[in-house]
């Protein structure tokens, strides 16, 4: 059985997960909180198998410190549990040591099987309604994606990150290979719907 710390600042959210994780016996949950501080507190009493992890919590232990703190704990592994899905987010989380991304919004089965599936050592778990390849876009292509979204001329993004056009294009044609997308128009939409703006 997965001994379960619930991280959410919202008491309705952690009823309502509370309930969805209480049928079967694959997870017992061990403990709640709804801040940053009070969930490393807890993590570090508790030593749980894991963590499901709200992303926007009060407390002055930020995100992506909070996860590294909790994967340097024994058996520690974090699960993203976020209200938006965005895919600009998603890789800095899981190079901070998160092992998978779910939505609030994805059905209960599908929470469950993302929490089995971390236990038994799986990463880069992700909710359907990320977009499949964002977990295979480097820091390189990510600061692009971020970069094109910016107001003015795509072809101003090549002079704001100090490469040629021809660099520049080359990169843009294969992002746009990768991420299977028709052109340069469509990657900049697709950039500025999945969360990549400054």
């Amino acid at each position: 059985m997965t001994r379960l710390l619930l991280v959410d600042d919202h008491e309705p959210t952690r009823i309502k997960v509370r309930e969805q994780l209480a049928q079967g016996e694959l997870i017992n949950i061990v403990g709640e909180a709804a801040t940053s501080d009070e969930a490393w507190r807890m993590a570090k009493e508790l030593l749980p198998d894991m963590v499901l992890l709200d992303l926007h919590l009060p407390g002055f232990i930020g995100t992506h410190d909070l996860i590294k703190r909790l994967v340097s704990l024994r058996n520690g592994k974090v699960l993203v549990f976020a209200s938006q899905g965005k895919a600009a987010e998603v890789q800095d989380l899981l190079d901070c040591g998160a092992s998978g991304y779910v939505m609030k919004e994805d059905p209960a089965a599908l929470l469950r099987m993302a929490i089995v599936m971390v236990q038994k050592g799986s990463k880069n778990v992700l909710t359907p309604n990320l977009p499949r390849h964002i977990t295979h876009l480097s820091i390189d292509e990510r600061h692009i994606l971020t970069y094109i979204t910016m107001r003015g001329k795509l072809n101003k993004a090549a002079q704001r990150m100090g490469l040629s056009d021809e660099e520049f294009n080359e990169h843009i044609e294969a992002l746009v290979e990768k991420l299977e997308l028709e052109d340069a128009d469509k990657l900049v939409k697709w950039a500025k719907k999945h969360g990549f703006q400054l």
